[in-house]
């Protein structure tokens, strides 16, 4: 489930056409796999994420089509998935609410 998760909010930082000079292909687009290094090199996803990132490729297919998975493989999968997410979205929204609260706070002088 944690490889669906990702596979899906991944797909959305793609942009929209193929560019073939930067690697972006439909190969890539279906392929999380593929589609991961292709945001680090890109600068989409933050270089800090890609070691951590490590654990789909290696984990997630095991998971996904062996249904073998240790305690300790489901736990790096699912690091990594929630700070991905919390970056794609919490993050964003926190800083919005912030911004907004400051103009508030600036407005009401």
């Amino acid at each position: 489930m944690f490889r669906l998760c990702l596979d899906l909010a991944t797909k959305e930082l793609l942009p929209s056409d193929n560019d073939e000079t930067t690697g972006l292909n439909n190969r890539v687009r279906r392929n999380l796999g593929l589609r991961l290094p292709w945001l680090f090199d890109n600068n989409i996803l933050p270089e800090s994420l890609k070691e951590l990132s490590n654990c789909i490729k290696d984990d997630g297919n095991d998971g996904a089509h062996e249904g073998i998975l240790t305690t300790e493989d489901a736990e790096d999968i699912l690091d990594f998935t929630f700070i991905l997410l919390e970056r794609l979205y919490t993050e964003p929204k926190r800083i919005e609410f912030a911004q907004e609260r400051q103009r508030q706070r600036h407005q009401n002088k």
